[in-house]
């Protein structure tokens, strides 16, 4: 492959502006994504997620709630992943989230990413490739 194409390539991919920090139980999860503003991101993990949000940097004032963590009775899916896309400008970026409520499918997840996030400003058409990771206790 040449050096040109590998260049093409990479300039496809997005890099994460905001980071987030989760905490549920003992453990502690740090997170990067591109939304859409505070709101989003906090809706976006209250929604799908049973970790707590802690602290959000990437805004204009960071975000800190410093009430105590839910336990972690492992009743969700580990680990889900996907590709989101935004079809015009042809960017892609990986989306993990950890935690995941055992009432939320794909379609659920997908919803949501296009809902709250966005890739270089521009809003996500699609999401490919869902991967869930089986909890040992959860049942699936």
């Amino acid at each position: 492959m040449e050096l040109g194409n590998l260049n093409t390539i990479s300039k496809r991919f997005t890099v994460a502006k905001v980071r987030i920090q989760l905490k549920q139980g003992g453990r502690t999860y740090v997170e990067r994504g591109e939304f859409k503003s505070l709101a989003a991101v906090l809706d976006f993990y209250n929604s799908l997620s049973t970790a707590q949000v802690t602290e959000v940097w990437g805004f204009s004032s960071p975000y800190t709630d410093t009430t105590i963590p839910p336990v972690d009775d492992m009743a969700y899916f580990p680990m889900v992943k996907l590709i989101a896309r935004n079809e015009e400008s042809q960017k892609s970026m990986q989306v993990v989230v950890r935690n995941v409520k055992l009432t939320k499918d794909s379609t659920d997840i997908a919803l949501k990413i296009k809902e709250c996030m966005e890739i270089d400003g521009l809003n996500i058409d699609a999401t490919i490739a869902t991967v869930f990771k089986e909890s040992k206790l959860s049942g699936y």
